[in-house]
């Protein structure tokens, strides 16, 4: 009787140990150890790729607009001083700077001809410059920029036999505000004023509003 009890008692104990093992056994073969340095790596990478995803998010874009441009000019020439009016498209392409804030851009305007009987005028430009924008509220945003353009102009009136083909380079100011409508798309209003570097041009100062399409990539 004794040695049943013993037999079952061993039986039992060899039954609770076996799988005890097995589990421990099962667990190491999955368990793989990590010093603290590879626990530091891995926690320094997965900083470095989350910096750089957000640095990535709020790092330098390219900028591209269309607009539709009103421009009012000044001409002098040969004792005449007039102004003329005239319309046309605008182009731009621009790149952030140092920041989002920062920004350089250039523009081509091509104003078409304006022709009548006795007159023809006709003018371009191309300015390059560099600006500031910011947040005002909500959607809204402002804009400040200053830089150079040259201002191609052909005008000439038969009666008073006067004939102007010149390009002037200017001085240009600029400021606008614009509506954030997505991630990649605003609208706004720019005004631009003018004014010549040069001594007795016929395109003297210069002055146009714009309104515009940018898209951001």
């Amino acid at each position: 009787m004794t040695k049943l009890k013993s037999f079952q008692f061993a039986f039992v104990s060899l039954f609770t140990i076996c799988p005890s093992t097995m589990v421990w056994a099962a667990s190491g073969a999955d368990y793989q150890e990590v010093s603290y340095d590879d626990l530091v790596n891995e926690l320094s990478n997965k900083k470095s790729t989350y910096e750089q995803i957000k640095k990535d998010a709020n790092g330098p874009q390219s900028h591209i607009g269309i607009g539709y441009v009103n421009g009012f000019t000044n001409v002098s020439t040969e004792g005449e001083n007039f102004n003329r009016r005239t319309t046309g498209i605008q182009l731009s392409a621009g790149r952030d700077l140092s920041s989002r804030n920062i920004y350089g851009e250039v523009i081509f305007r091509n104003y078409g001809s304006n022709d009548s009987i006795n007159e023809e005028f006709s003018l371009r430009e191309l300015e390059g410059k560099v600006g500031y924008t910011n947040q005002i509220e909500g959607v809204w945003n402002y804009s400040i920029s200053s830089g150079l353009s040259a201002r191609m102009m052909k005008y000439a009136n038969s009666s008073k036999d006067l004939h102007v083909d010149e390009t002037t380079p200017a001085v240009v100011v600029s400021s606008g505000i614009f509506a954030q409508l997505s991630k990649h798309i605003s609208v706004g209003i720019e005004g631009s004023a003018r004014t010549a570097l040069v001594n007795k041009p016929s395109d003297k100062d210069s002055f146009d509003f714009a309104f515009r399409l940018n898209t951001s990539l």
